[in-house]
């Protein structure tokens, strides 16, 4: 678990605010933040887990059981691992027996799609394809070309994928990516593991976060985000979406968040973080999804999903926010 990806998805955009000596917290006492801290790697992201209230030895042995669940996971759905089930799903159009794990996420991604109107795509991976193919070849050029991309865009549609209990199967062309909610998927599964454990007081960041409990003394875990004021989490999760976190050609031409519709980087904002009160891998969906949209389109969308809160930042770096109610606003104070 220390070993880091070939190439990670994307640069972190939100990270714990710890001091990189003591790991104390901003403006906190210069002691530990947490009993007891874990990192490594997950879904090619750095990976960190706050326990607070804690002994060593418990600490110890849930870590072994993080460990074990994460490698199982990335076996099921990273892109990094060239034997993982959505590897081979990619490479022979179908999968049978899928285990229910790449099964549920592949279903969410769906789900999420049809709810979105298509905004969240998870086939959107023949575009990545597309934009790396061309820079590789081409590194000082600008986007690639109009039937390039209309090519690729021939592959990108979340109706021709199919589920069933024994099969997973993809349309003629197309290639899934499960980056827009994976991160997240495997956030919950370890957090949700935790919890089985009896463990109360726990901040989980694999890349998105998701916080048990607040700390023992009741304080919340506190979240930095770019440019803008930090979150102080007590529980529920967050995911950002930036395009600066993956950038594309010589001088950051394009980037790594495509709107399905037009084949292209979106455009609307430099960055969306968003709150949902119990999931990971819901925000994580939903940070990919309002990156792609437009204002009014986020708010027509966000009545669908009850209990998230959105920031976005412009161009300008003007920022705004967006309630769906109903939230829970223990959960959560912007610093």
């Amino acid at each position: 678990m220390t070993s880091l990806p070939e190439s990670p998805t994307r640069r972190r955009a939100i990270t714990i605010l710890a001091a990189a000596a003591g790991g104390a917290l901003i403006g906190g006492p210069a002691r530990s933040a947490a009993d007891y801290e874990w990192h490594g790697v997950a879904m090619g992201a750095d990976a960190t887990i706050l326990f607070n209230g804690i002994a060593r030895d418990v600490a110890r042995r849930v870590v072994g059981m993080v460990e074990a669940e994460i490698d199982r996971l990335e076996d099921a759905l990273s892109l990094f691992r060239q034997d993982s089930e959505l590897c081979r799903l990619n490479r022979d159009g179908m999968l049978s027996s899928p285990s229910a794990d790449l099964r549920r996420a592949v279903t969410m991604a769906i789900d999420m799609s049809a709810a979105s109107g298509g905004l969240f795509d998870p086939t959107v991976q023949a575009l990545w394809e597309a934009h790396v193919d061309w820079f590789s070849a081409t590194p000082g050029a600008g986007t690639p070309p109009e039937e390039s991309i209309a090519r690729a865009r021939m592959a990108v549609d979340w109706r021709r994928v199919s589920v069933t209990a024994d099969a997973i199967w993809l349309g003629q062309g197309q290639r899934l990516t499960l980056n827009g909610l994976g991160q997240g998927y495997v956030t919950d599964r370890v957090a949700e593991l935790l919890a089985s454990q009896g463990l109360k007081h726990v901040l989980v960041d694999l890349g998105e976060q998701r916080a048990i409990g607040a700390r023992l003394d009741g304080k919340p875990w506190q979240i930095a985000r770019p440019e803008t004021a930090s979150i102080r989490l007590q529980r529920g999760a967050l995911a950002t979406s930036e395009g600066a976190g993956c950038v594309l050609g010589a001088g950051g031409t394009a980037h790594h968040l495509f709107d399905p519709r037009s084949g292209h980087s979106a455009a609307h904002w430099n960055a969306v973080t968003v709150y949902h009160q119990r999931s990971a891998a819901v925000a994580d969906a939903l940070s990919t999804t309002f990156y792609v949209a437009s204002a009014a389109e986020i708010a027509a969308l966000l009545p669908r999903f009850p209990g998230t809160v959105v920031w976005t930042r412009d161009r300008t770096a003007t920022g705004q926010r967006w309630n769906s109610a109903p939230v829970d606003g223990i959960a959560f104070q912007e610093a």
